[in-house]
């Protein structure tokens, strides 16, 4: 009877689970269509036109800078920074980061080994180009979104979708440096959000990057937690139930809090976020205390 109970009981978190999904599915989907509602109502920032002199720059980060070569003449036709990008960020998606190698990227263009040296002179670039082409542009945020939080939580709406697309970002250390264009304009429109608040610029500029930090660290969990399911899947047949596994080893009488969450599948729902995530939500709300305080002290 016990066991039944429990078989019932794993059926119906299973049930809820799906239909959380597809409530998440419907709710990314409304997301993607208002994104792409707002993009197309506010035009994006072009890429600078900027001279840069990437002679002060690390190797990694100056090909970030590099302007274009002319195309070549002959039969053949050169590569682009862009292209070798575009390549390397579909071998990651498709395969992980690790898929990536100098050969396995030539291979992919139709190039060989050394030519594509020609253009890039090690993995590192590439991963640095990777990082900010598929960051993106940001679109342009103003005060007519609303206040610092308002512009804020857009600009982390947009960007969390296009970085849960590209789990890869999350595993190099490579993305944090690669301040390319791209990097550079995302980082302007989060620190000018809050541009209207008493805070330093100290205080604006470790806020974001906090808010940047957090969102790799929810990317490598989503990441995570989505290998695992792939592997209890490959080895049972059966789907990750973390609120099953908990009740099979915690009892009421040790772990009472703990099987009371996982009773109300509290751990099967930890990853369905919202537009803005739990996490960044209290983050905002600390930043909000923060900006708070400042107008106290400025008012006093």
């Amino acid at each position: 009877a016990r066991d039944a109970a429990r078989e019932a009981g794993r059926a119906l978190r299973e049930a809820e689970k799906a239909a959380r999904d597809a409530a998440l599915a419907q709710q990314r989907a409304a997301r993607e269509a208002e994104k792409a509602r707002r993009e197309a109502a506010r035009a994006e920032t072009a890429p600078p036109t900027t001279t840069v002199d990437a002679s002060a720059l690390p190797p990694d980060l100056a090909v970030l800078w590099r302007s274009p070569e002319p195309p070549r003449r002959g039969p053949r036709p050169s590569l682009t920074l862009d292209q070798i990008a575009d390549a390397a960020i579909a071998l990651a998606d498709a395969e992980g980061i690790g898929a990536v190698s100098m050969a396995r990227l030539a291979e992919s263009l139709g190039f060989t080994t050394m030519s594509l040296y020609r253009y890039v002179s090690s993995k590192d670039e590439v991963v640095s180009l990777m990082a900010d082409r598929a960051s993106g542009r940001p679109p342009v945020v103003g005060r007519e979104v609303g206040d610092w939080r308002a512009r804020v939580e857009l600009l982390v709406s947009i960007q969390q979708p296009v970085l849960f697309s590209h789990p890869w970002l999350a595993q190099t250390g490579t993305v944090l440096h690669a301040v390319g264009p791209n990097r550079l304009a995302w980082m302007e429109a989060m620190v000018a959000a809050l541009e209207d608040t008493p805070l330093d610029e100290a205080t604006k500029v470790a806020a974001v990057g906090t808010l940047a930090s957090h969102q790799l660290d929810e990317l490598r969990l989503f990441a995570s937690w989505t290998d695992r399911e792939r592997a209890v899947q490959e080895a049972t047949s059966r789907s990750y139930d973390m609120d099953g596994m908990l009740l099979a080893v915690a009892t009421p009488d040790e772990h009472p809090a703990l099987v009371r969450a996982a009773t109300a599948g509290a751990f099967g729902s930890a990853m369905d976020d919202g537009p803005v995530s739990f996490g960044t939500t209290l983050l905002l709300d600390g930043i909000a205390a923060l900006v708070a305080r400042s107008e106290g002290r400025a008012g006093a």
